[in-house]
């Protein structure tokens, strides 16, 4: 009987961490990135295009240009540039509202999420202008990621 109930414990620790597995798969969670906050440039603003981990739109990563760099983001990777314009547009090469623009200042940082959706043999994409306190704790589950022009 003994031998019964071990069987039974062991199953229930490998049910565990089986769901344990598929919740990072399917959802991101628990995984840690190496984004690490860096000072502010006086003479420029501080910008970070991130894209969180989502299992369904894993395989899409559509091209994104926020003035003069271009970078398309895989799931769960961040970008940083700096900017000495005023005002940036950043757009995207999937969806029909594909194009931001927001003002921006010198000496701020600004996180800028990328959200893909598929949707049967379409991908659509947006850029959210986050809050960057939101931005900032979203941002830590993503590793970064280098330029592809």
């Amino acid at each position: 009987m003994p031998e019964t109930q071990s069987r039974r414990t062991m199953n229930r620790s490998l049910t565990g961490i089986l769901a344990a597995a598929l919740c990072v798969t399917l959802f991101g969670c628990g995984v840690e990135g190496d984004y690490q906050t860096r000072p502010t440039p006086a003479t420029s603003s501080l910008i970070y295009i991130y894209r969180p981990y989502k299992f369904l739109s894993s395989q899409a990563a559509p091209m994104i240009t926020c003035g003069h760099e271009s970078i398309e983001l895989e799931p769960g990777s961040y970008f940083e540039f700096e900017d000495d314009t005023e005002t940036l547009t950043c757009t995207v090469a999937a969806g029909a509202n594909n194009e931001y623009k927001f003002d921006t200042h010198a000496g701020e940082r600004y996180f800028i999420k990328e959200e893909v959706e598929i949707s049967g043999l379409t991908t659509q994409a947006r850029l959210v202008l986050m809050d960057a306190g939101v931005g900032a704790d979203e941002i830590k589950e993503c590793n970064r990621q280098g330029i592809k022009n």
